[in-house]
């Protein structure tokens, strides 16, 4: 799959989230299982509209464990309901890369836009963010929209 990537200016957008301390080769389970916890506290009130399913992973340990913010993107800010938390994205300048591809395939993305970010002469702070579009039954692919936040190198 070929990327474009691209330099981006980003406001943050609030979320409704959980945390989870997790490694990469559990990530889609709690993935999955996160999201599904956030939709049913969101559906306990007129908190849309969404505008995607968020992960957020704000750094990674010396044994490659990620610090994650799993959750909704919100319309507006989120008050907070038991363990789902109001959060939201970096604002600033980020690396975007789209991937069309399927879910698992995703980290050739992460590749393209960490490998960009010198070139692009973007120095990468090691937060980081997916934003999942709405699955397409047919391709059986969700667009995946890659953020890297960026600083100048």
């Amino acid at each position: 799959m070929s990327y474009d990537p691209v330099i981006t200016t980003v406001a943050a957008q609030p979320l409704a989230a959980v945390t989870a301390r997790v490694r990469p080769e559990h990530m889609g389970a709690v993935v999955f299982k996160a999201l599904d916890s956030v939709h049913a506290a969101l559906r306990t009130g007129d908190y849309g509209p969404y505008w995607g399913d968020v992960v957020l992973c704000e750094g990674e340990d010396d044994d490659g464990v990620l610090d994650l913010r799993i959750g909704v993107g919100l319309a507006r800010p989120f008050p907070g309901m038991g363990a789902v938390a109001p959060w939201s994205t970096p604002a600033g300048e980020a690396v975007q890369v789209t991937h069309l591809g399927a879910w698992s395939q995703r980290g050739a993305a992460h590749a393209a836009a960490r490998d960009a970010a010198a070139q692009l002469g973007r120095d990468l702070t090691g937060v980081h963010w997916e934003v999942y579009g709405a699955f397409d039954i047919a391709a059986r692919t969700r667009p995946t929209d890659v953020f890297y936040e960026a600083t100048h190198g």
